[in-house]
Parts: structure tokens; C-alpha cells; sequence
């Protein structure tokens, strides 16, 4: 039993319309520590990897918490942290080269994450039987987040964490839509410090939208491409044979009898030709 491949990419659709990087316009320690480097950034030994990992988790969780401890946050009740982002850090200080790690991945995961998480817990919050019910809302929020994040090329691991903590922590869940700005704040921040601790001997991130080359073709690309089908055209597809066996036309000619009388007029004078050359042949060497 033969299996049909069904695949999609969103960035077929959305590539096209996405600018390429300018990076290199800005001034050089601007564009430095936005992950532009002219030459890719030679690699570190382990130990030095781990120092920066650990200097680059401190420093984002260290800073994401004394703005969540601000006065402004305190009035709505939010957590010293949402621990989803503590998985975050582990991603973009330990394994920057990852496309899990990279801008995109990081941002647009976890407000996905965020957004359906805090959905999926209001809709069973309308069932009056929500707490014995939490553990089908996390599993639904973790399932569809994951989905999401597949069709939108987003993926990041620790979102999953914080879809599952949405309908699951009763501190998380009584953010409610308030946790989706939380969220964003604390991925914009790690973002910021990840950019200023990971580009001081490493470099990050290695792309921000998409690892594939986004310049638009040059217009002789366009002509040369033109061409080239042009002539596949022809050859394949218009394109009358007529030889001393055969008439080899397009199908998509049709040919009354009068025109095909004339190319079988052709093919037997091709015929009498060819015997002809035959016959001169054997007598030139039978003499």
C-alpha cells in the first residue's frame, strides 16, 4: 500500500515578501552585536562555552525578574518569573547555533504559546467542572501550541512549558490574558541581553527570520530562466519529426488529411532518398 508525502512550509508564501537583511548598513558595533559579521565568528572551547552560558542565564533571568518586581507588575500579581523562560536561557546561551534558539523561534513561539495556552484555559473555564478538568486543558494547549509552532516554522521548546503552566498553574492562570504582555516583555528582554552577552567573544544570533537566502534574483537570472524554458518549450513540446519510419508531431496539433497527405509525401521522398544513397553506395564499392 503506496503512502502519499503531504508537506508544507509557510515560508514559501511568506519568504518573498520578507526583506533581506540590511545588517551591514549599520555602523559596526551596532551591527556586531545585532549577529552581522563579515566572516562567521571562529569557535570556542567548551569551558568558555560554559561560562558565557552561565553569565548569559544570570544576567537574563536576573534582569527579567527585577522588572517583573517593578511597582507596575507587582499591581497585577505577577510571579517572580515565569519559568518557561528559565528553559529559554538554556536554549540561547547553551546552543545559539540552534534554529530552536534563533529570534523568530524564540519570540513568535512563545507569544503562540501564550495566546493559545490562555484561550484554551478561558474556554474551560466556562465549564464549571474546570479544576478537575486542568489537566485536559494543559494537554490541549501543549498539543495545539506544538502545531502551531510546526506551521509557523516557531518552534521552541520551552513555549510548550508555558502553554502547559497556562492551564495548569493557578499563579499563570490568574494572569490571565495579562500573561501574554508578560511574556513578551520577559522573550524581548532575554532577546536583548542574549544579543550583548552572546556577541561578545560568540556570535547570535545567526539569523533572525530565516536561514535561507532572501536576495531577489537579479533581472538576468529572470531573462536566463526565460530562455531556458523557452527552449524546453520547443524542443519538448513544439517540435514536427519526420523522418523515412515515422511523423512525430505535438499533440496538441490537429492535421486534416490534406496536411498529413503532404508530410507523407515527404517522409516517402525521404525514403526514395535514402535508397538511393544506398544504391550509389553498393555500386561505388563494387567497383
Amino acid at each position: 500500500m503506496s503512502s502519499v508525502a503531504f508537506d508544507f512550509d509557510v515560508d514559501r508564501y511568506i519568504n518573498p515578501f520578507v526583506p533581506r537583511s540590511r545588517l551591514y548598513l549599520l555602523p559596526k558595533p551596532i551591527s556586531w552585536f545585532l549577529g552581522y559579521r563579515s566572516k562567521h565568528a571562529p569557535s570556542l572551547g567548551s569551558v568558555l562555552v560554559w561560562w558565557w552560558a552561565f553569565i548569559g542565564a544570570f544576567c537574563s533571568i536576573l534582569v527579567i525578574e527585577a522588572v517583573f518586581q517593578t511597582t507596575t507588575f507587582k499591581m497585577e500579581k505577577s510571579p517572580v518569573v515565569i519559568a518557561s523562560l528559565g528553559a529559554a536561557a538554556i536554549l540561547e546561551f547553551n546552543t545559539i547555533e540552534s534554529p530552536l534558539a534563533q529570534p523568530r523561534n524564540c519570540f513568535l513561539g512563545q507569544i503562540l504559546a501564550a495566546v493559545i495556552g490562555v484561550s484554551i484555559t478561558k474556554l474551560f473555564q466556562l465549564n464549571s467542572n474546570f479544576e478537575n478538568l486542568r489537566w485536559v486543558a494543559g494537554a490541549l494547549s501543549v498539543g495545539i501550541t506544538s502545531a502551531a509552532m510546526g506551521f509557523t516554522n516557531t518552534i521552541h521548546p520551552p513555549a510548550g512549558a508555558t502553554a502547559l503552566l497556562a492551564a495548569t498553574s493557578d499563579d499563570i492562570t490568574n494572569l490571565g490574558w495579562f500573561l501574554v504582555p508578560l511574556i513578551i516583555l520577559g522573550s524581548s528582554l532575554m532577546l536583548a541581553v542574549a544579543c550583548i552577552i552572546n556577541n561578545i567573544q560568540r556570535q547570535f544570533p545567526m539569523y533572525w527570520w530565516t536561514s535561507a537566502d532572501l536576495s531577489a534574483p537579479k533581472q538576468s537570472d529572470y531573462e536566463n530562466q526565460k530562455e531556458e524554458s523557452k527552449e524546453d518549450v520547443i524542443s519538448e513540446s513544439a517540435k514536427i519529426v519526420v523522418d523515412d519510419e515515422r511523423i512525430v508531431m505535438p499533440s496538441w496539433i490537429s492535421l486534416d488529411d490534406e496536411e498529413r497527405s503532404m508530410l507523407e509525401v515527404l517522409r516517402s521522398k525521404l525514403q526514395e532518398g535514402l535508397r538511393g544513397t544506398k544504391s550509389r553506395d553498393i555500386l561505388n564499392e563494387a567497383r
